[in-house]
């Protein structure tokens, strides 16, 4: 800075504050008058303040920085959480004649369908695991029982016991059922085997894939035990060929599985998507010579001997948001040891609509559809009454084929079911709900018979 410039107002300055006490002491009238007013004082110090500037000895304030947060914790492994679930179910079944002779006299009866905890978490980063049990029979039992490692160059890999890729209901989680049990082609699907699985997502989401290996058919603790067979393999492919989001979309898809169960020894079997049980070796002295164990299966093919098994899967879905439209067909073609192939097959369509106008959300890393979140909470004090659901089935499978086939005990039959459901959703995590089923059977032997089921659930979740 130029140095006379900074002496001139230096000066200037000192001749002004000179001039202001000068003046006042001049014409002060008394001494109470003030000496400076505080216009004068303003000013001369708007002056210094100038002429700090100048001399750069006058700092601008800066702000006040933000405290920075503390940087995140270092992540710990492993770690785990602690869910599950459970169903309360209570049926009532009305069977006319036919039915009594062909079942028997099913009994009415109240179960806890599932009861469920498991443990899940991550033991290092990308790799998952999920250790899940059933506590509702009389024997606590496995569920899901794997490991998961995440984004390797395979894809996502899963090891131990899960549910196979196949089928759209068979991948739809228990919790998540708008019907109190999946439908009757859940007898032609491999379900639950303990293997290895490669699957994930492609064109950002637009479409799913998986291909597993597995031992088969295993038990309730995911073991396979046998020198002949005991091996199989399950693969889906699923698209979404018009997409808007959950508000509306088209899905398709389809799923093929290969089995040569163990010991080449084979069931299959249905109930009429209704299930009560009890463990009557459990109870009372005297209980076992009830009827009560459980619902018999209304179609069978009791044990027999088998090379091999085909299962072949067609899906379909459309979305409008709170409405939906789901479809899965499917058969099996069943390779006897007398070199003949049986094809058996089953198939249901479902028809869904939220009264309450709620979504019905689309799972995308899964492609199945997933649960309705109430808007409004149940909470009679406020007058919110959750939300509310009607859904309605009708579902399929035919036995018959296989009926008089070497080996094949039978009594094989063929089931029409219809299925009306209403779902009340309380919160996220707890529903009631209310089915009736009506059941058609067709058994080669005794002809036709009908039945009627009602049935409530009540589920709370964590």
């Amino acid at each position: 800075m130029n140095c006379h410039k900074t002496y001139s107002a230096l000066a200037l300055i000192c001749f002004h504050v000179a001039s202001i006490f000068s003046t006042a002491t001049l014409f002060a009238q008394s001494p109470t008058d003030p000496l400076v007013s505080s216009n004068d004082i303003e000013t001369l110090q708007w002056q210094i303040d100038q002429l700090r500037r100048e001399l750069g000895l006058l700092q601008v304030p800066q702000p006040a920085m933000a405290p920075q947060p503390a940087p995140p914790p270092e992540k710990k492994y492993p770690d785990f959480r602690i869910t599950g679930f459970f169903q309360l179910d209570t049926a009532y079944f009305d069977q006319d004649a036919a039915s009594r002779q062909v079942l028997g006299d099913i009994q009415d009866g109240t179960t806890f369908r599932r009861a469920r905890l498991a443990a899940t978490g991550n033991i290092a980063p990308r790799v998952s695991y999920l250790m899940e049990f059933d506590f509702a029979q009389a024997q606590a039992r496995f569920v899901d029982v794997w490991g998961q490692i995440d984004g390797t160059p395979l894809g996502n890999v899963r090891i131990g016991r899960f549910r196979q890729p196949f089928g759209m209901s068979e991948l739809t989680s228990v919790r998540e059922l708008p019907f109190l049990e999946r439908p009757t082609s859940f007898a032609l699907a491999p379900f639950r085997q303990t293997g290895i699985m490669f699957f994930d997502t492609a064109l950002e989401e637009q479409m799913t894939w998986a291909v597993s290996v597995f031992r088969g058919a295993s038990d309730n603790f995911g073991n396979v035990y046998g020198e002949d067979g005991g091996y199989g393999s399950a693969t889906r492919l699923t698209g979404l060929l018009f997409d808007t989001g959950d508000e509306c979309l088209l899905h398709a898809g389809i799923g093929h599985s290969f089995m040569a169960p163990g010991r080449e020894r084979f069931l299959i079997a249905s109930q009429d998507e209704i299930f009560i049980g009890q463990q009557s070796e459990l109870g009372l002295a005297g209980l076992t010579a009830l009827p009560i164990v459980n619902v018999p299966p209304f179609v069978s093919t009791g044990p027999f001997d088998v090379e091999h098994l085909n299962y072949f899967n067609v899906e379909t879905a459309v979305s409008a948001g709170s409405g939906l439209l789901q479809s899965e067909f499917r058969w099996t073609t069943v390779s006897l040891p007398t070199g003949q192939d049986v094809t058996v097959n089953a198939g249901y369509i479902t028809m869904r609509y939220v009264l309450t106008g709620e979504t019905i959300p689309y799972n995308r890393a899964a492609g199945v559809f997933g649960r309705v979140k109430p808007t409004h909470p149940l909470n009679v004090l406020k007058g919110c009454w959750g939300a509310w659901e009607i859904a309605a089935r009708a579902s399929t499978i035919d036995l018959t084929p296989l009926f008089g086939q070497p080996g094949v005990p039978g009594p094989t039959r063929r089931l029409n079911s219809t299925n009306l459901s209403l779902n009340w959703y309380w919160w996220t995590n707890a529903k009631c709900q209310f089915d009736w089923v009506h059941g058609d059977l067709d058994d080669p032997t005794f002809g036709n018979s009908r039945s009627n089921t009602f049935a409530s659930r009540v589920q709370f979740d964590f």
